[in-house]
């Protein structure tokens, strides 16, 4: 059942880790950032204000490296 903590809209408030299951749509840029990580010591995630760039990296690549390492 839908309720606020399971809201797939956000707003202006970023997706944290334990929203990965609601942060869906952005496979391909996801994989392309981990493929990127992978072979750059020093990455930086440039955007607008409110374009998705901290629930890209909290929400999306960051339990992506986790689920990697185990």
């Amino acid at each position: 059942p839908l309720d606020e903590s399971k809201n797939p809209y956000r707003g202006l408030e970023s997706f944290e880790a334990e929203h990965k299951d609601l942060f869906f749509g952005r496979t391909e840029i996801i994989d392309q950032l981990e493929q990127f990580v992978a072979s750059h010591s020093l990455t930086v995630v440039l955007g607008a204000s409110g374009s998705g760039k901290s629930s890209l990296v909290k929400a999306g690549l960051l339990p992506k490296l986790q689920t990697a390492l185990t």
